[in-house]
């Protein structure tokens, strides 16, 4: 028997999503399903869960409400079993505008086909939508740290990241921040182009997001790592207990996920792409892009 190397492990997982996303999410052939989906396939994404017909039930009702529906992969990080993405999905909307949704999913692979799913979506531009099943948080269990082999590049770009989300976004040492980022580093928000650039920036970012919730904790619920590359996925809490940008309090609590890649050189980060729940904000009394 051969064994598998992790190279080729990874290589053959990512190209299976990719083909999983053509025909499923693009073409719609959803009677495929059973190539992509293992026979034990658990959903975690919480409108698609209880959903009839679960996953391609969810997939059928959305390409109804929204026709032409496709999703495009923008990043991918194949890591053992596991693959993460970011995916822009579009398609017309009922009222004759145009969907744009930014949403990152991980698939956890078995015996060459998805096995297990999560998710972290904007569902501020689903409920903008009326898209029901949006209510609560629904319940998506972490799977922290690293899983199967990694070279020592990729175990010390894991816990650079892991260490940024402990001292700087936990502790709120953001006098700690250049020790995992770059002065210069590059930021790149999924949904808006008006994030800024830049250490400083990122300072006078997140020290607003502190002042505004003095009790911010981050929890990494999901780790993956390749090459140059760390992706997370990240559950946000606290309460909005201060000012936020001439707004708030309105002591209202933030239960918010959001997932975020990393390009790390030369032992820091260089540049970062993430993917917000928005909704989240929005419910806790914030502007949302």
């Amino acid at each position: 028997m051969t064994t598998a190397s992790p190279v080729g492990q990874r290589a053959r997982n990512a190209e299976l999503v990719r083909e999983m996303y053509e025909v499923l999410h693009c073409a719609h052939r959803f009677e495929e399903a059973g190539r992509f989906l293992h026979p034990d396939h658990i959903e975690h994404d919480p409108p698609a869960g209880p959903a009839e017909g679960g996953t391609v039930g969810r997939l059928r009702a959305l390409t109804g409400r929204f026709p032409g529906l496709r999703a495009g992969i923008d990043h991918l990080v194949a890591d053992h079993d596991r693959v993460m993405l970011f995916a822009t999905w579009t398609g017309a909307t009922p009222d004759g505008g145009r969907l744009r949704l930014h949403t990152a999913e991980l698939h956890r692979l078995q015996d060459g086909r998805v096995a297990e799913h999560w998710n972290v979506a904007d569902r501020d531009v689903l409920a903008a939508h009326g898209v029901p099943g949006l209510d609560g948080d629904g319940a998506q269990p972490a799977a922290p740290g690293l899983h199967g082999p990694h070279d020592a590049t990729e175990r010390a770009n894991t816990d650079l990241v892991l260490g940024a989300y402990r001292d700087v976004f936990s502790e709120h040492r953001l006098d700690l921040a250049d020790r995992y980022y770059h002065q210069d580093y590059r930021h790149h928000n999924m949904r808006t182009d008006a994030v800024p650039d830049g250490l400083d920036a990122f300072k006078a970012f997140f020290a607003d997001n502190i002042a505004a919730f003095p009790d911010l904790v981050t929890t990494v619920d999901h780790v993956v790592a390749a090459g140059d590359r760390v992706m997370v996925f990240v559950t946000w809490t606290g309460t909005l207990t201060g000012a936020w940008s001439g707004g708030g309090p309105s002591g209202s609590p933030l239960l918010m996920r959001t997932c975020d890649q990393f390009r790390i050189e030369g032992g820091k980060v260089a540049e970062h792409w993430e993917v917000v729940d928005y909704l989240a904000l929005r419910r806790a009394g914030l502007p949302t892009p």
